[in-house]
């Protein structure tokens, strides 16, 4: 009786099914993180009270610009962690480019100018006023940036865009983050007569400062690692591979030894005849 042997999985298969495991790995801690902390940083203006701010409010116009701003940078954070999963671009592409308009014209862009007056606000010293302005720039350019490579159908490019913004998006996050070690920092050097001088007020100044400009310059790293990642190429050429991209009539040419008994006219090989010529007899 004839047995079967089944039939192995093709290699080109493979793929496919660890894709969605190896983005699983940073895609999901990375959106269980984010979603907690925004969270915990909108619940804090819901519902609105001038007395639970986190950031002490300059007056009641500060204090709606900034949840006007708070709110939709936490748009911002949800659209974009959907714009970061692969499966939904390649399967749903039209569910993908509504999520991205969402993304820049309901979270990003009105975010960042909403942002401009709440920075000339901030009451936290003027170099955390600046690490905020630097950052509303950047999200902006990077934005308008990767829209139009979008829109101009350049999708590297757009690719590369986004990255850089969506790290911009998650600086609130970071900062969050790093704040504690920040404090335990600052607060070894509380004493110090020299540093702080025991003012707490310059303290708060200092740790809003240094977790602000911390988290911009660690998510600007992390997101050209990441593109830098994206364009190495994946193994180095073997010279099979060289071997493939010269022309076939070139490697014909390279290869083909003259014969000794050769009688063409090729490149380079001239007619030889057989036997010596012999002059007739007069």
């Amino acid at each position: 009786m004839a047995t079967t042997t089944p039939r192995s999985a093709p290699a080109g298969r493979s793929a496919p099914r660890r894709r969605p495991a190896r983005t699983a790995r940073w895609l999901v801690p990375l959106a269980a993180i984010s979603l907690l902390v925004t969270a915990q940083a909108v619940s804090a203006y819901g519902p609105p009270d001038l007395h639970t701010s986190r950031v002490p409010p300059r007056s009641e116009l500060h204090y709606v610009l900034l949840v006007a701003h708070i709110f939709t940078a936490a748009v911002a954070v949800v659209t974009g962690l959907a714009q970061c999963w692969p499966w939904l671009r390649r399967r749903h592409p039209a569910v993908h480019r509504w999520t991205g308009r969402v993304y820049f014209f309901g979270g990003v862009f009105p975010s960042a100018l909403i942002g401009v007056p709440v920075v000339c606000y901030v009451p936290l010293g003027l170099s955390n006023q600046l690490s905020l302005g630097v950052l509303d720039v950047l999200w902006i350019v990077t934005g308008v940036a990767g829209y139009r490579a979008a829109l101009r159908r350049r999708y590297a490019d757009h690719r590369v865009w986004m990255i850089r913004n969506m790290a911009l998006t998650l600086v609130a996050l970071t900062s969050r983050i790093i704040q504690p070690l920040v404090e335990h920092l600052v607060a070894a050097q509380a004493g110090d007569p020299v540093a702080y001088a025991g003012d707490p007020l310059a303290a708060g100044h200092d740790i809003a400062s240094t977790s602000s400009w911390g988290a911009l310059v660690l998510n600007l790293i992390a997101a050209e690692y990441l593109i830098q990642r994206r364009r190495r190429p994946t193994r180095r050429p073997t010279p099979q591979d060289t071997r493939k991209t010269v022309p076939q009539d070139t490697r014909q040419n390279a290869d083909r030894q003259p014969h000794p008994h050769d009688t063409g006219t090729g490149a380079g090989t001239a007619a030889v005849p057989l036997t010596p010529s012999r002059t007739p007899p007069a």
